[in-house]
């Protein structure tokens, strides 16, 4: 069934996309040049807007789509310069991922975590980030849940 909102295009290699509605897929299958996704058109991953959402008093951490599948996104912003350090923790409170300490510049930080090794359930993403001017430790924390 093509849905409403499909559409198609061509270029100079004679491609053709439209959109596939009602699918319970969650993979992405592809042959040759052909893509079979989710129903959705998903050129690139590229998500724009998410991190004017939320801010608490000292920046910014948000993580996307929630529930996901493959791969969970996450966006940070600070105020200052520091260390940020990124953990991803099981429902039991194990550590199930590290992402060693960087330093953190300036401005808005976005990249993918995979998450396809982890069995469905609920996790934490946690970023530590300790100043570089107040050299104080602040904790952010956001709950996500992994669907198979």
């Amino acid at each position: 069934m093509i849905s409403s909102g499909g559409a198609f295009s061509s270029n100079a290699n004679g491609s053709l996309s439209y959109t596939v509605g009602e699918m319970t897929m969650v993979e992405t299958f592809s042959a040759g040049n052909v893509i079979l996704t989710q129903g959705f058109q998903q050129p690139v991953d590229n998500v724009t807007g998410i991190m004017e959402l939320t801010h608490d008093e000292f920046g910014t951490l948000v993580a996307y789509p929630n529930p996901a599948v493959d791969y969970l996104w996450y966006g940070i912003q600070f105020p200052t310069t520091g260390k940020v350090s990124i953990q991803l923790t099981n429902a039991l409170g194990q550590t199930v991922r590290s992402i060693d300490e960087k330093e953190y510049k300036t401005g808005k930080v976005v990249e993918p975590i995979s998450v396809s090794e982890f069995a469905a359930g609920l996790y934490f993403l946690t970023a530590t980030f300790v100043g570089s001017n107040d050299h104080q430790t602040h904790v952010s924390t956001k709950k996500f849940e992994i669907i198979r």
